[in-house]
């Protein structure tokens, strides 16, 4: 693939809230759960043995699910610290800082907008909600 299509590539899969680059800062840091693969079909409640399988049963079971994977858009500034606030809350922090970056979000339904710019050092960003994620 030529460089603008890989670019294109990852713009779309950003947009659409799917990590394609530097996953390895991901690993041992958040559930699959949160890293929205139940909505992509990438968790089998009805299979165990997997590494994490007894907590995510558990988040699911008991509706706990707080934290979510979501791709964020930098709207001034540059992204160097990584956590995020809003109203000198800690509401998240960014584990991928790269072109096309995504943070761990606390997150429900009922308080969340992401037509919310948020504070993350001297940067700010907005948090993109893809419309698959419940």
């Amino acid at each position: 693939l030529k460089n603008s299509k890989i670019e294109e590539y990852y713009k779309l899969s950003h947009e659409l809230g799917i990590p394609q680059k530097d996953m390895n800062k991901l690993q041992n840091k958040l559930f699959g759960i949160e890293c929205n693969f139940e909505e992509l079909n990438g968790i089998d409640f009805q299979k165990g043995c997997y590494v994490g399988q007894e907590n995510t049963a558990r988040i699911k079971l008991k509706n706990k699910l707080s934290k979510r994977l979501l791709p964020i858009q930098l709207v001034k500034g540059e992204l160097k610290d990584e956590i995020i606030k809003y109203n000198n809350n800690e509401i998240g922090k960014v584990l991928i800082k790269n072109k096309f970056p995504f943070a761990l979000i606390k997150y429900s339904n009922e308080n969340f907008n992401t037509k919310n710019e948020f504070k993350c050092g001297n940067a700010v960003i907005k948090v993109i909600k893809p419309s698959w994620i419940k």
